[in-house]
């Protein structure tokens, strides 16, 4: 027979014991019972009802007990071009692919790989998880067109005119993750003014590169494209991570500028969210942010570019 006495419920301890309901509640409010249980990276608890695990260097998420979960993954921005002579501009370097979704994660142990400068990121977890992969940032070019990549390159500032930027590629995973990881490289040495060697700016995760046409004003290198913030803006994410923009929230994978005419001084901007500045006046373009997987700066007149941002993953899901 079934009894309950005080906070116990059931048969005698003889016959099977007591069940505390006391202990139930308990376990019901602190929600122990079904809490994603998660390990790895560098955990944040900001208070916003989220738990965050960062990657900036490779490591392995350890999944205890799953649900659905949100991540960011983005690869190593690619490389601004070096300008091999005095008249010459490289275009900037393109943003590392930009992938944030949310999905179903099972128990396991999940290998977390951060791309550095011109490198995939991906997590790869086991058998039946499908692998993913942000692409790669395109470099940009001293001599032609820019690399493909996430986002695409910027062209070469250098003669003959109108080089074109490298593509955003758009990878081979299934839906609801297809579709483009960035945007194209801008032009260089554009044809509205065939005296500029302007370089193009580095495609970036939410718009392309700009041309280094030259004419606003007269000899800039391209602008490279904007970022992205990271899950939608969400404010919660720690300020060691990403870069502000012009909204709310954390932004990441802007383009690297392209370098400008030998007879323009003025860097031209990286795009928002980490991007490298071209260079100016016979300058070094300046490296995109660490771990947002910025683009690089083309150079100018001789000097280098710079290189492109590690990348990052962040996991993200509701907490109790």
């Amino acid at each position: 027979m079934t009894r309950n006495i005080g906070n116990f419920i059931g048969k005698s301890p003889d016959n099977g014991g007591f069940f505390n309901s006391l202990s139930q509640q308990v376990l019901k409010k602190t929600n122990i019972w079904n809490r994603i249980d998660i390990e790895g990276g560098t955990p944040h608890i900001p208070g916003n009802g989220y738990k965050y695990h960062v990657f900036t260097s490779t490591g392995t998420l350890t999944v205890n007990s799953g649900g659905s979960i949100e991540y960011l993954v983005i690869a190593g921005g690619g490389s601004g071009a070096s300008a091999p002579g005095s008249f010459d501009s490289g275009g900037g370097g393109g943003a590392g692919g930009f992938i944030n979704t949310t999905t179903t994660i099972g128990p396991g142990r999940y290998t977390i790989t951060i791309g550095g400068s011109g490198s995939n990121s991906s997590i790869a977890g086991p058998p039946l998880f499908t692998t993913i992969t942000s692409q790669r940032g395109g470099g940009g070019s001293s001599s032609t067109s820019g690399s493909p990549g996430g986002s695409g390159g910027g062209g070469a500032g250098r003669q003959p005119a109108n080089q074109p930027g490298g593509t955003g590629n758009t990878p081979s995973i299934p839906t609801p993750l297809g579709g483009p990881q960035g945007n194209p490289g801008g032009f260089g040495a554009s044809v509205f003014n065939p005296e500029s060697n302007a370089g193009g700016g580095g495609g970036g995760a939410g718009s392309s590169g700009s041309s280094g046409d030259g004419l606003a004003p007269p000899g800039a290198g391209g602008a490279g494209g904007a970022g992205k913030t990271a899950f939608n803006g969400d404010t919660g994410l720690p300020g060691a991570y990403g870069m502000p923009g012009p909204t709310a929230g954390r932004w990441f994978a802007g383009g690297g500028g392209g370098g400008a005419d030998n007879s323009y001084n003025t860097p031209s901007l990286g795009g928002s969210g980490g991007g490298g500045n071209g260079g100016g006046s016979s300058d070094s373009g300046s490296p995109g942010k660490v771990n947002t997987g910025s683009g690089g700066g083309g150079g100018e007149g001789g000097g280098s570019g710079g290189s492109g941002g590690s990348g990052i993953v962040i996991f993200r899901y509701l907490y109790s």
